[in-house]
């Protein structure tokens, strides 16, 4: 297995980081392109990036808009949709460096979200999704006087920033991963006013959007999940009417699937996933 890291250019012109897990071969049986969640970055799919690649898919990690080694505004966008845009370009590059192959995307959390809309966007570009604890069934509710505050902030556009949103000891149960994300300086735990909106509204309707989905899916959902709802997650899975879909829920693991101390499981069916859908 081979580690790079390199860079992508964003859908303004943007450069940001991209770290990459390579077969040894240099000739990967697919591509996977792992979309981390909030406050995170792509150097925290290594767990996903690392299993995969030894067994001969090339996983793609970007540092998403915002975040990571983002060296604008940390914790902000204008419009959510800068993610979709931002995914297409990742898509495309990947694809150049290695054509014709079968091209998957995997969203954690907030990065699952980004999947969705993207494939909502995009239908016919990829080959399947794998959405793990996806944001689109929040635990913690936002109160109506935080959120009209927030709106009036977005609309002056203030960087304020909201802090302080996910306990550490919440995403996951293995200490330490605990320790290491405490320790990591490539986290950014704030969200401006902007940002807190945008997502929000992108939550709001992806909720509606489950039929519109026309692409396979794997759903790997925790069942001890503190960010996520398991309840409104299988709500969200059953509303997606397209038939190539499969619903994994991991009794007593938390957020962070590809974390947890039992991650080799949930990365095994990942993997039994992919390769049921490639060529032998």
């Amino acid at each position: 297995m081979i580690f790079k890291e390199g860079t992508y250019t964003g859908y303004d012109g943007t450069r940001m980081f991209m770290a990459k897990w390579i077969p040894q071969s240099e000739d990967p049986r697919a591509l996977l392109i792992a979309v981390h969640g909030l406050g995170s970055h792509g150097g925290d799919m290594r767990t996903i990036g690392e299993f995969l690649a030894e067994r001969g898919i090339a996983v793609f990690a970007p540092d998403m808009r915002g975040f990571g080694h983002y060296s604008g505004t940390k914790g902000h966008v204008m419009k959510y949709e800068e993610y979709i845009e931002d995914m297409q370009n990742i898509v495309m590059e990947v694809k150049d460096e290695f054509k014709n192959k079968l091209t998957f995307l995997h969203g954690s959390s907030l990065g699952g979200l980004h999947v969705i809309w993207y494939a909502l966007t995009y239908p016919r570009v990829t080959d399947g999704i794998v959405l793990s604890c996806p944001a689109v069934a929040q635990s913690v509710e936002v109160g109506w006087g935080k959120l009209f505050i927030a709106k009036i902030l977005s609309l002056l556009n203030v960087k304020r920033y909201y802090t302080g949103y996910v306990p550490v000891e919440d995403a996951t149960r293995n200490p330490d991963v605990v320790e290491r994300h405490k320790k990591d300086p490539l986290r950014f735990e704030g969200v401006t006013p902007r940002f807190g909106v945008e997502v929000l509204k992108a939550v709001n309707r992806a909720l509606k959007m489950g039929p519109s989905i026309l692409v396979p899916i794997l759903y790997q959902q925790a069942g001890a999940d503190k960010l996520v709802s398991p309840e409104k997650s299988k709500q969200f899975f059953d509303s997606i009417e397209f038939k190539d879909k499969a619903w994994i829920l991991y009794d007593g693991l938390y957020h962070e699937l590809h974390e947890e101390p039992e991650s080799d499981r949930v990365l095994t069916d990942l993997y039994s996933w992919l390769d049921h859908r490639m060529p032998t």
